[in-house]
């Protein structure tokens, strides 16, 4: 039988062992003097992510803010998190204190891939100078001026071609969109576009959309390592590597690869031969970057390729979603592009400034739908005092933009669709700071110019030429979305009811 002082001594080393572990726990999510304040129900190893879990994440940081203030921290695992809020707050961080907030969180999946190569996911000099060349080449070819919108408009007509094919049945526009907006960013990037039925580009399409739909394994990863250790492949992170090799190594590889052979012909006109320009230009320079190189041109382009391709896609189906809630707001974009373009003719961006309710429109879809409402995660370079609190070097942050977009104090009525918000009483577009839905600082989106100019174009010609209506009478698809990198519509169908021009034919069918 077991004496009593055996029992004892179990019960003194298992109390002495759980000691131990509340020890580690505590002190692996007790907050840094002077950091943030913020909630203290945090779990071993998962830190506070179980009361994320409970309702929406945007629903639990306004809480958290009402709460604790515009800047408030948490821990997700052992990572400390520290929630930027409001206009100001990330002003403040963004753009006074960019040197500080303008890292990334290290990425455990990036590393094993690339080894921390592009834009999206570095910080320092790798990403300075990726980003510097990448804005310059995007510039050089046209990024934001009317020969760009000349290209843009031929990929329109394209798709304005497939959406009329469908002659006013019950369409799912997800797929058409994506390959029509990406095909915009594939003529910039690898001078070449894909057909619609093109079953390899759509695998493609398709592994992009796995890819950030797992995405959440490498940010679990960031913030608790240890999962790495589990058995089996439980957050996909596998999954993940490998799609994300096979869009780097089989499908931009083979096209970096070409343009090496053809750049001893020296022509340059797009940007994966750019770059090459570049890599040749600093590999001969005693001033050039040993960052502009073959290992990253794979990354950036991919970079690109992926902010080229989904953003603009979701915004424009976001305004499908609310055209069919709000017919009145569709009505009038009509009018309005009647009235300035006509029929004759198809919108240019040479119209933009007179299409100032269409404009309206695009603003408040990027304002309501906020496609990444909480931006993409910042870290600190170093250890800095913000807001009278004091930041550790390497936390991660997160910029609220959902604070921004939703904030009463700037929009009045946040929770409502209303473009003309947006238009000043003497008619005019107005666009006040706080508008940001990509992001301010030295992260904001690069390709911004080109998304506007997309939306503008697209949209403008999507309304002149179709009438957008529910599948059937009162069905319309939820306006609540899926929250998961980015905030994407639930897929719905439309019907695109083609408008006649003259009571007999649109100005496309009369070419």
């Amino acid at each position: 039988m077991t004496s009593l002082l055996e029992i004892l001594d179990i019960n003194t080393g298992l109390a002495l062992g759980a000691g131990v572990l509340s020890l580690l726990w505590w002190i692996s999510v007790r907050r840094p003097a002077g950091a943030p304040p913020g909630p203290w129900l945090a779990v071993p190893l998962l830190g506070h992510l179980l009361l994320m879990m409970k309702k929406d994440t945007r629903q639990q940081f306004a809480a958290w803010r009402r709460q604790y203030g515009d800047v408030f921290s948490l821990y997700l695992g052992s990572q400390l998190v520290v929630v930027l809020n409001g206009y100001k707050v990330l002003k403040d961080a963004l753009t006074k204190n960019a040197d500080a907030f303008s890292d990334r969180p290290h990425s455990y999946v990036s590393e094993i891939i690339t080894d921390s190569k592009g834009i999206f996911d570095t910080s320092g000099a790798v990403w300075k100078d990726q980003r510097k060349v990448a804005l310059d080449i995007l510039r050089e070819l046209g990024m934001g001026k009317n020969v760009l919108a000349v290209k843009i408009q031929e990929e329109i007509k394209e798709y304005i071609r497939v959406i009329s094919e469908s002659q006013g049945q019950p369409l799912d526009l997800t797929h058409f969109t994506k390959v029509s907006v990406s095909n915009n960013i594939c003529s910039i990037l690898f001078g070449k576009r894909f057909e619609y039925d093109d079953d390899v580009f759509r695998n493609y399409l398709r592994l992009v959309n796995v890819v950030i739909n797992d995405w959440g394994a490498g940010a679990a990863l960031t913030v608790m390592p240890f999962l790495r250790l589990l058995p089996g492949d439980c957050l996909n992170l596998q999954r993940v590597v490998d799609n994300m090799q096979v869009m780097l190594y089989k499908f931009i590889k083979p096209f970096v690869d070409e343009h090496y052979r053809r750049s001893e012909e020296g022509t340059v006109d797009d940007f994966i031969g750019a770059y090459i320009r570049e890599i040749h230009h600093h590999r001969n320079s005693q001033s050039g970057s040993p960052h502009i190189n073959n290992i990253n041109v794979l990354k950036v382009v991919f970079d690109v390729f992926i902010g080229g391709t989904d953003s603009t896609a979701t915004a424009i189906l976001w305004t499908l979603v609310y055209f069919l809630h709000h017919p009145d707001v569709q009505d009038k974009c009509y009018e309005e592009i009647h009235r300035v373009v006509g029929t004759e003719r198809a919108p240019t961006i040479q119209d933009r400034p007179q299409l100032v309710y269409m404009e309206a429109v695009i603003m408040e879809v990027l304002r309501y739908a906020n496609v990444f409402p909480l931006s993409v995660p910042h870290a600190t370079s170093c250890d800095v005092e913000f807001g009278g609190y004091t930041i550790p070097k390497g936390t991660l942050v997160v910029p609220n933009l959902d604070s921004v977009m939703r904030d009463p104090e700037t929009w009045g009525d946040p929770d409502r669709f209303r473009p003309e918000r947006f238009i000043g009483e003497d008619g005019k577009l107005w666009r006040p700071e706080e508008f940001i839905p990509f992001s301010l600082g030295r992260r904001s989106c690069i390709g911004e110019p080109l998304a506007r100019m997309e939306l503008f174009l697209y949209l403008s010609t999507m309304v002149q030429h179709f009438q957008f209506l529910p599948p059937e009478a009162g069905e319309l698809p939820p306006l609540q979305g899926l929250f998961i990198f980015n905030y994407i519509p639930p897929h719905f169908k439309v019907r695109a009811v083609p408008r006649m021009c003259s009571g007999k034919e649109t100005f496309e069918e009369k070419q």
